[in-house]
C-alpha cells in the first residue's frame, strides 16, 4: 500500500479524530484531503467507521443503472462514486443524486491513495464492438488473441498470483530450492510484482483494430489493482454484451482464480424475462474473494412478463414504427428491413435510434421518459443532453431491475421481493405482487 505524505497523514489523523467525536472536520484540514484525494472525495482518504456503508467504484458509470438498482430498488446504502466520459450521462446521474467523476477511466490511477478502502467495483466497458448493434470488430480472431494476451498481463503486474497456482511445491518442498520461485521472485506465497506499470499493461492491447475493445482490460486491472494496493476488495460485478467470446470471459475468470478469488462465474440473461418491457440479452459476470455470496442472485427466476403497451398505458393492438415509411416486399406483404413491432409484448431492444420510433395509430414519438421507463427508471428520471444523448443513454445504460437482480446476493437483499415490488410500482402491474402460480424457491 503506498505511504501517505506526512502532511496528508497529519490531516487524516485530525480529521478521523473530529470525525470520532462528531464535530466537522477543520477547513484548512479538509483542503489538505481534498486535495490529495483529487479527483475521488475527500472522505476517503479517512478510513471507515464501525457501520459505514461499503464504498464502491463505479467504472463507465453512465447515467445511473447500477446506482439506482442499488439505491433504489434494493434499498441498499453504499458509498458510492461512478466514473465516465459522457458529459451528458454524469449530469443525469449527477441530477439524479449519484456522484459521479467525469474522466476517461484509463488515465485514472487504480492504486490511487484515496482508493485504499475500496469494498467493490462495478464495470460495464462499452459493448458496440461485440453487440449486433455495433461492427462486431470485437469478435475478430486477432483482436480477441491480442486482448487474451494482455489480460494475461494483469495479475503480474500486481503481484496477485500465489506461488500455489505454480505446481512448485510437490517438486521442491522448499520453496528456496524452486529454480523457478528464484528465477522469478516469488515470496511469502506470492509472486513479485512484475514492475510492469498499468499503463504498460494496456498498451499490451494496442493492436486492436478499435480501442474500444482494450476497455475490458479494465474488468481485471481495477479490482486486482486494488488487491495489489491493499483495499479491502470483496468483490466485482461487470456488464457486457452476451456476444462477449467465451475465450475472452474465460480469460478474465482465469486471472481472478490466479488471484486467489474463490469465485468467477458468469450468467446470460434477457431483461424480458424479469419483467422488463424491453428486450436486453447482456452477461453478467460477478467474482468475489469469499464463498457464499453469490448464489442468491440464482434464486430469482423468471418473473411475469410486462408488454410495452403495459408500461406505457396504451390500448392492446397498438404497433410501433421504428424506420418510418419502408418499401414493401411483395412476398410477404410487409415492409422491408423489419420496421414494426406489436407493443402488445416487449419491445425491441432499444438503440441510440430508438428516438425515431412513434406509435403507428397517431404518429406519437416515443419521449425519452417513456424509452427511461422501458429499460426500468421511473418516468420522472433527469434524463440530460439533447434528445439523441438521452436516447443513447438509455440504449446504453444497465436496468436498475437488472443490476438489482445480479447484485442481491452481494448484498444479502431479498431480491425477489424487492424486484417484484418494484416492478409493480413503476408498471402499475398488482400481479407482480402476487406469486401464488408462481414456484418460489425458498
Amino acid at each position: 500500500m503506498r505511504i501517505l505524505p506526512p502532511a496528508v497523514a497529519t490531516a487524516v489523523h485530525v480529521a478521523t479524530l473530529a470525525r470520532k467525536a462528531g464535530m466537522p472536520i477543520p477547513p484548512k484540514v479538509y483542503a489538505v484531503l481534498e486535495a490529495a484525494a483529487n479527483p475521488w472525495p475527500a472522505e476517503w482518504l479517512l478510513a471507515p467507521l464501525p457501520g459505514d456503508p461499503i464504498r464502491v467504484v463505479e467504472l463507465f458509470a453512465g447515467p445511473g443503472g447500477w446506482s439506482e438498482g442499488i439505491a433504489v430498488v434494493l434499498g441498499v446504502k453504499i458509498d458510492a462514486v461512478g466514473v465516465d466520459i459522457s458529459p451528458d450521462a454524469c449530469a443525469t446521474a449527477r441530477a439524479a443524486g449519484h456522484r459521479r467523476i467525469c474522466a476517461d477511466i484509463t488515465t485514472l490511477d487504480p492504486e490511487h491513495i484515496a482508493l485504499r478502502y475500496t469494498g467493490a467495483v462495478i464495470i460495464s466497458p462499452p459493448c458496440p464492438t461485440f453487440s449486433p448493434a455495433g461492427k462486431l470488430s470485437g469478435l475478430d480472431a486477432q483482436n480477441i488473441a491480442i486482448l487474451c494476451e494482455a489480460v494475461g498481463y494483469v495479475s503480474e503486474a500486481a503481484g496477485t498470483m500465489p506461488i500455489a497456482d505454480i505446481g512448485c511445491e510437490d517438486l521442491y518442498p522448499d520453496e528456496d530450492e524452486c529454480p523457478m520461485c528464484a528465477e522469478y521472485g516469488y515470496h511469502d506465497g506470492f509472486r513479485e510484482r512484475s514492475g510492469i506499470t498499468w499503463d504498460e499493461v494496456r498498451a499490451q492491447a494496442a493492436g486492436v483494430t478499435d480501442p474500444r475493445i482494450a476497455l475490458m482490460l479494465e474488468v481485471v486491472i481495477w479490482p486486482l489493482a486494488l488487491q495489489a494496493a491493499g483495499a479491502p476488495i470483496r468483490w466485482m460485478a461487470m456488464e457486457q454484451s452476451s456476444n462477449l467470446p467465451d475465450d475472452i470471459l474465460d480469460d478474465l475468470a482465469m486471472e481472478f482464480y490466479s488471484s486467489d478469488w474463490k469465485y468467477a462465474d458468469r450468467e446470460v440473461r434477457e431483461a424480458a424475462d424479469y419483467g422488463l418491457p424491453s428486450r436486453r440479452k447482456r452477461v453478467y459476470m460477478i467474482a468475489s474473494r469469499w464463498y457464499g455470496t453469490t448464489t442468491a442472485t440464482a434464486r430469482i427466476r423468471p418473473l411475469p412478463t410486462t408488454s410495452m403497451a403495459q408500461a406505457l398505458g396504451w390500448e392492446p393492438g397498438e404497433r410501433v414504427n421504428t424506420r418510418g415509411t419502408r418499401p414493401i416486399d411483395p412476398k410477404t406483404g410487409r415492409a422491408k428491413g423489419g420496421n414494426c413491432f406489436s407493443a402488445d409484448g416487449p419491445s425491441w431492444c432499444l438503440t441510440g435510434k430508438s428516438r425515431t420510433w412513434k406509435r403507428e395509430s397517431d404518429g406519437l414519438r416515443l419521449t425519452e421518459a417513456e424509452a427511461g421507463l422501458l429499460v426500468g427508471f421511473r418516468r420522472s428520471y433527469p434524463w440530460q443532453g439533447s434528445r439523441t444523448s438521452a436516447f443513447q443513454q438509455a440504449a446504453d445504460v444497465v436496468s436498475p431491475i437488472m443490476a438489482a437482480i445480479v447484485l442481491s446476493g452481494m448484498f444479502g437483499a431479498l431480491g425477489e421481493a424487492l424486484v417484484r415490488d418494484y416492478l409493480a410500482q413503476l408498471y402499475h402491474m398488482d400481479d407482480m405482487l402476487s406469486p401464488d402460480d408462481y414456484d418460489l424457491v425458498s
